[in-house]
């Protein structure tokens, strides 16, 4: 499993951003927003509401100021269900991402949560989409290595 992070760690990855933080018993979700760039993290168990809160906390339609923007969602870390249904309160609280430009890239520890990549296409159909197994590629794919 991945390496579990704290609050302090995952601002200084991302100098200048929006840093958002939810922390439950069994897990936290971090977000980190910045112009062009969204970054979510998901650890341990914690429920999917979570993540919905930290969005719904970040305001990303503000903080992004346009639909152009790409994505790193991290369940590496995550051992908990994933909520189909709360993909639709996503698509409310985010950007539409209508740029063809916009790429969302998932790490992902198994095929089970590399669906999310699927769901997130079928619904953000201008979004490219990609599950990776560590994080390197990831970003690599998205240019920002």
């Amino acid at each position: 499993m991945a390496e579990r992070i704290t609050k302090e760690t995952f601002a200084a990855r991302y100098p200048g951003a929006k840093i958002v933080v939810r922390e439950r018993a069994g897990g936290v979700a971090f977000l980190a927003l910045s112009p062009g760039r969204v970054v979510l993290r998901m650890e341990g168990s914690i429920h999917f509401e979570h993540l919905i809160g930290v969005l719904r906390d970040g305001q990303p339609k503000e903080t992004l100021a346009s639909d152009q923007f790409n994505a790193l969602i991290d369940f590496s870390a995550f051992t908990g269900e994933i909520d189909w249904n709360a993909i639709r309160d996503i698509r409310e609280i985010m950007p539409k991402g209508d740029s063809r430009t916009n790429k969302n890239a998932y790490v992902v520890r198994n095929d089970y949560y590399a669906l999310t990549a699927d769901v997130t296409r079928a619904i953000f159909a201008q979004t490219e989409c990609r599950a990776f197994k560590c994080e390197e590629d990831a970003l690599a794919w998205l240019g920002w290595s």
